[in-house]
């Protein structure tokens, strides 16, 4: 599910300027990442795209590692939280809501002081589950896409919105918008695996660059060895989020009857 390929380390290139040249844990971090749902591949450039770039060396998202797991590990208190059956069977289809709440939104523009308290007391709270509480976009990528991660019960439906033209007309990823669905036990353990798979590779690169003579590079080794403790002790913390249930604090009963209202509201449009 999900796949990464730290770049070799011989080819690990410092950050800053001659001579300010230095490297820590973050940048360590540099590889390749793509994710895997069905048929679909996330975080792969399209053959078009691959020849536009022209010398890039891999058809995968290559960046800073690191960035992923803090937006990913964010979300796991609220991924682990139920939805309701109800809402859970938007997410079949969220274009459909989203576009619902923008009709409902648009109803309002009329008066901007009628405007502005609608959106903040009606329609934030109505999308506040499915925007904010369990998503991420990858914000630090031309296109990045956004990821959505709704469990209910037993099983849990991952949603992606990937498509993007570049300014040429060019796809920029193979993945089209979709979605998965998968038993939450499952989703969990490829969860556990990826962070065991990721520390034990970053073990590696911590070792090496223990070891090596950096020179004119700055290298603060004691402070990278206690920032892989962290991070490591950081993903199994967060980690038990996704492995117990979390309370749940969100009032469904009101965004219910938001819901509720917003398709009555709109029914005539």
């Amino acid at each position: 599910m999900i796949h990464f390929k730290l770049k070799e380390f011989d080819k690990i290139t410092p950050v800053g300027r001659e001579p300010n040249l230095y490297l820590s844990w973050y940048w360590l971090t540099e590889g390749d990442l793509w994710l895997t749902f069905g048929d679909a591949t996330i975080y792969e450039y399209s053959r078009d795209a691959m020849h536009y770039f022209g010398n890039k060396p891999t058809p995968y998202n290559d960046y800073y590692i690191v960035r992923f797991l803090e937006d990913f590990t964010t979300c796991f208190e609220k991924i682990s939280q139920n939805i309701p059956n109800e809402f859970y069977q938007l997410t079949e289809d969220i274009t459909q809501f989203k576009s619902d709440v923008q009709s409902w939104l648009n109803l309002y523009e009329t008066d901007d002081e009628v405007y502005s308290d609608f959106y903040f007391e009606e329609y934030d709270k109505l999308i506040s589950w499915l925007q904010y509480e369990r998503t991420f976009s990858s914000a630090h990528l031309i296109g990045g896409p956004k990821l959505y991660f709704f469990r209910n019960k037993e099983k849990i439906r991952i949603v992606w919105e990937s498509e993007y033209n570049l300014e040429n007309g060019i796809s920029l990823w193979t993945a089209k918008d979709g979605s998965f669905e998968m038993t939450y036990l499952d989703f969990v353990n490829e969860v556990r695996q990826f962070g065991q798979n990721f520390f034990n590779a970053m073990d590696l690169q911590i070792e090496q660059t223990l070891s090596k003579e950096w020179e004119a590079i700055l290298v603060d080794k004691e402070k990278l060895v206690e920032e892989h403790r962290e991070r490591k002790m950081e993903f199994n913390e967060n980690l038990q989020f996704l492995e117990h249930d979390s309370a749940d604090i969100i009032d469904w009963t009101e965004i219910e009857k938001l819901y509720q209202r917003m398709k009555k509201e709109i029914q005539h449009l």
